[in-house]
């Protein structure tokens, strides 16, 4: 009989040490997941999207490839070496040949007309607008990572806004279950309100889901290991005021679309000026040594070559570098009607949810006071329990508004900063 108590006490303890290890090693990790969920203010955010966003470090290699053919431009052209042997006979060796001449000559392109420093120009130029075309690219990238930051900032809002709820709903209900226990509330409206808690437990759940899902994509799109979510107090409660002429007159001087087409448009006016210069021949000049005879007397020579240009003169070339100027010309106009579209676009979107936001601010202590006095008011027996759901669901309903305006304010703003041509 000790034997088997014995054993049982053994098993006991056994179980106990594994139960403690799992809640052990639970709690780990726990601790190890809350610990690689990284907290980023805006300025954090954006340092890491710059540095890491994959869209950025991709098109990045645009630069180099421009910065490559800058190089290539600036280069001479290689001399052209070539040795000639003339004078073989089948039926003597190569050496005996009476009249064998050998030649070692080399050749080099002369480029007249300021060819290479044109060329050299339009280069320069096409990597200043590559170079804008990629800050305008992490401009156009900027409007997806301000709208899932703030959509984080919203996520969070909401879980709180939620949970504090629940609490708050909680409080009600204990007060409740005491008057149904003493017979001052019908079972139908304790039900009600029982169900109406599972309804507050589920939006918890969906603002969880819906944290994760953001979360994840804002990782993605800043390129970071670990879980983040945005630092509290990122959300601007006062907003400054905007006129449509400033927005329009930075923008013109700081979109890099803008900028990127003006650059290229002088690319395109060097690029004429080359196809203008090659109707002026280049000049090969050439040197060579010679031996000859059968004392292979040593000889030098000096030649010089060019093309007659009597039927190409490069007209083809010409003609296409000059369309390709006014095509430019073009879309600088079009882009600049562009900007001021948006720019018009984004400050009424921006105008338009700063005041609701406003209109919601306002009436904010309203249905706080109000959600307040409903609360005292059920725990009285004041107020029916239809009046006192009606009441909460009221206010969490206006409190997601407001939530959701004050996001959309912030990302609005932003978003305006972003048509203008800023950065950071």
């Amino acid at each position: 009989m000790s034997e088997k108590i014995t054993r049982f006490t053994s098993i006991l303890v056994g179980v106990a040490f594994l139960v403690t290890l799992l809640m052990f090693t639970t709690h780990e990790a726990q601790a190890a997941a809350m610990e690689t969920e990284q907290e980023l203010t805006l300025e954090q955010a954006l340092d890491s999207f710059f540095k890491h966003n994959y869209d950025i470090l991709v098109n990045k290699y645009e630069i180099d490839k421009a910065a490559a053919d800058l190089m290539g431009a600036k280069l001479l052209p290689n001399p052209s070496l070539s040795m000639d042997y003339t004078g073989v006979e089948t039926n003597r060796s190569l050496s005996a040949g009476a009249n064998g001449q050998q030649t070692f000559r080399i050749d080099q392109l002369i480029e007249l007309a300021g060819k290479r420093t044109l060329r050299t120009s339009a280069a320069q130029e096409t990597l200043a607008a590559v170079q804008f075309s990629h800050q305008d690219l992490i401009r156009n990238i900027l409007a997806g990572f301000y709208s899932l930051y703030f959509g984080l900032n919203l996520d969070i809002l909401n879980l709180s806004l939620n949970q504090y709820t629940l609490q708050q709903f909680d409080k009600s209900l204990n007060i409740a279950e005491k008057r149904f226990t003493a017979g001052f509330l019908s079972l139908v409206d304790y039900s009600k309100l029982k169900l109406a808690r599972i309804d507050l437990e589920n939006n918890i759940v969906n603002a969880e889901r819906q944290l994760k899902i953001d979360s994840e994509q804002l990782r993605l799109l800043i390129g970071i290991d670990s879980s983040v979510r945005p630092a509290s107090g990122q959300l601007q409660g006062s907003l400054p005021v905007y006129q449509e002429a400033d927005l329009l007159t930075k923008a013109y001087q700081n979109r890099k679309d803008l900028l990127a087409l003006q650059r290229q448009l002088k690319s395109a006016e060097y690029n004429t000026s080359l196809a203008k210069a090659y109707r002026i021949p280049d000049v090969t000049v050439g040197a060579e040594y010679e031996r000859f005879g059968p004392d292979r007397e040593p000889g030098f020579g000096l030649g010089v070559s060019l093309p007659i240009p009597i039927f190409n003169r490069n007209q083809a070339e010409i003609a296409r570098r000059s369309v390709e100027y006014k095509q430019l010309e073009l879309l600088i106009t079009k882009a600049k009607r562009q900007i001021e579209g948006d720019i018009r676009q984004a400050l009424q979107n921006y105008l338009t949810a700063r005041k609701v936001y406003d209109t919601y601010t306002n009436t904010k202590q309203d249905l706080e006071d109000l959600r307040e006095r409903s609360e005292k008011s059920f725990s009285l027996g004041g107020i029916t329990v239809l009046d006192f759901l009606d009441t909460q669901k009221t206010y969490r309903e206006f409190m997601n508004k407001y939530n959701q305006a004050a996001a959309q304010s912030n990302l609005n703003h932003e978003l305006l900063k972003t048509y203008t041509g800023e950065l950071k």
